[in-house]
């Protein structure tokens, strides 16, 4: 982590100092702009796609499928955590984040709660 918060800053000061030296200042301006409203827009799909598959989690957190589901993964589970209480919540939330990984929801896996 150290070494991004210090590679991003030499990066970004290498470049603007490039982009005086080859009087490119426009093209960098331009393109600043654009990659800011490109994130921006990036996040805002992200942030509606993440809120959708964690509602679709929350409700089937509450039906029995995600039991059914959790009890098949048991085995699993015990392999990977034979220490763990089958009663404890901990269980519960690795169960449920498995369960959506294995669906292919790993954006929705990650902030995963009950």
């Amino acid at each position: 982590m150290l070494m991004l918060n210090i590679l991003w800053p030499v990066f970004i000061i290498v470049s603007i100092i490039f982009s005086c030296f080859s009087g490119n200042i426009k093209e960098l301006n331009n393109s600043i702009f654009e990659s800011t409203n490109t994130a921006v827009n990036l996040c805002i799909t992200l942030v509606g796609t993440m809120c959708l598959w964690n509602g679709i989690m929350q409700i089937a957190a509450k039906t029995s499928a995600m039991q059914k589901i959790t009890k098949i993964l048991s085995p699993i589970m015990k392999m990977l955590f034979p220490n763990l209480k089958k009663d404890s919540n901990v269980y519960n939330e690795i169960s449920m984040n498995m369960v959506a990984n294995i669906l292919g929801l790993g954006n929705a896996a990650t902030p995963l709660r009950n």
